[in-house]
């Protein structure tokens, strides 16, 4: 049987899509044995972690964020992530991510919830991946290690590499862990295919690369504009360069996938050690949906994130299809 990694790529309101595919893995009997995740794909990763996979049909967030209700935008802030607005602007950052309550929201004060997440953690090992801003390096957090044993403590260690993974600026504020500052991994990788080459017990990786946006379209949008939609302007400008940085570097991170690829076959090779690194030769499935938006926060569309799940599970379903 094969075994498979799996890379949940952040992209906000995209990761339902990233929830979609995975669901749609576990649902056909398909082991993934590895989890890489940053930004929003780190609450694909965790809410698919505390699912009980026999008993229910969808992870238990996951099932509370898909209905076709105004509130839904709404779930998605309490649920996902567990935002608070400042009480006083300051303009350094929008929103707080309070850890008591983000804690709560991804349902880790639940007993229940925490026997699940042990066990699940004994078949499938994940990293959050985060970018340490103090000394420009990405970091990623063995969650394997830091939940051995999974109680009061070791949650608290928890919290603090899951807000890092997920901390966008200026939206949140910076994290801070042992004195340095961290925000989320897209701003170096958003796809982390790194340690999957590296695992062993990974046969072939999937991946969900949303780079396949229509950058041009959306500026050739705001340039043709009239001056006095300046306000809207500067904030659809603002979120479409953020998309920019955190998903343009994925083009890097699949060329080096496939460069590893290539050289380990042109050497004839399933594996090589470099700096200290064992790497192994696996195939990688893209999945690369299009156009999708990242940030929808807003009442225009209240079902997209049901419309982005389904759409992953149907992609999904398409590409081993063609296999």
């Amino acid at each position: 049987m094969t075994h498979y990694g799996f890379a949940a790529s952040g992209g906000g309101y995209r990761s339902f899509y990233t929830a979609g595919a995975l669901v749609w893995l576990k649902q056909q009997g398909m082991p993934v044995v590895h989890i890489t995740s940053t930004s929003s794909g780190n609450n694909i990763a965790l809410d698919y972690l505390i699912w009980d996979w026999d008993n229910e049909e969808l992870p238990p967030v996951l099932t509370k964020t898909v209905r076709l209700s105004l509130t839904d935008i709404f779930q998605v802030f309490s649920n996902f992530i567990g935002l608070r607005p400042k009480l006083l602007p300051t303009g350094s950052h929008l929103f707080t991510v309070d850890r008591d309550s983000c804690r709560k929201s991804l349902q880790l004060d639940n007993p229940k919830r925490r026997e699940i997440l042990q066990r699940n953690l004994a078949a499938v090992r994940w990293e959050i991946l985060a970018t340490n801003l103090t000394k420009r390096a990405s970091q990623a957090f063995p969650v394997n290690e830091i939940l051995a044993t999974i109680d009061d403590a070791s949650l608290a260690t928890f919290m603090d590499a899951f807000i890092a993974g997920i901390t966008t600026i200026p939206y949140f504020q910076a994290m801070t862990i042992d004195g340095d500052y961290f925000i989320e991994g897209g701003y170096m990788d958003n796809t982390p295919l790194r340690t999957l080459f590296e695992d062993p017990n990974v046969d072939e990786i999937i991946a969900i690369d949303f780079t396949d946006y229509d950058y041009h379209a959306e500026l050739e949008k705001i340039y043709r504009s009239q001056m006095f939609t300046l306000p809207f302007n500067a904030i659809d400008m603002h979120l479409l360069i953020s998309d920019i940085e955190l998903t343009l570097p994925n083009k890097k991170i699949f060329t080096q996938a496939l460069l590893i690829n290539q050289m380990l076959e042109a050497a004839g090779k399933d594996s090589m050690e470099l700096q200290g690194r064992t790497y192994y030769r696996k195939p990688v499935r893209v999945l690369q949906p299009k156009n999708l938006e990242a940030m929808t926060i807003s009442l225009k569309d209240s079902t997209v994130q049901k419309k982005y799940f389904e759409l992953g599970q149907k992609e999904a379903a398409a590409m081993f299809t063609e296999i």
